[in-house]
């Protein structure tokens, strides 16, 4: 039980420092689970409307394409869109997306593969 404790505290003193240090974001944990491995990132700003991309050829038949998406780096930065390969035959792209919270901050929803 102490380790654990002793867990959840660094897992707070961790979040209270990167809270401090960036100014712009909150952060969360989700689960117990997910506060051993990491942490959500709350941002208070809303990410800019989506870029229009022109999808290229894909690089080989069956790769699929991953939308770009704004991420957030101190500032909104976008990431360009990439093929992939899905990790079986019959696999589908669920895109990522921003989830805006009951408060009104917002948080990233990565892609998956289902």
């Amino acid at each position: 039980m102490k380790l654990v404790m002793k867990s959840a505290r660094a897992t707070v003193s961790a979040a209270a420092l990167a809270v401090a240090l960036t100014g712009g974001l909150y952060i969360a944990s989700t689960s117990p689970a997910a506060a051993q491995i990491g942490v959500d990132l709350w941002v208070r700003e809303a990410p800019p409307p989506p870029r229009h991309e022109v999808v290229p050829p894909p690089p080989e038949p069956g790769h699929i394409w991953v939308g770009g998406h704004w991420a957030w780096h101190d500032r909104w930065d976008w990431e360009e869109g990439h093929y992939a390969a899905p990790p079986h035959p019959h696999a589908h792209w669920i895109p990522g997306h921003w989830r805006t919270g009951h408060d009104g901050r917002h948080m990233w929803v990565e892609g998956h593969w289902r």
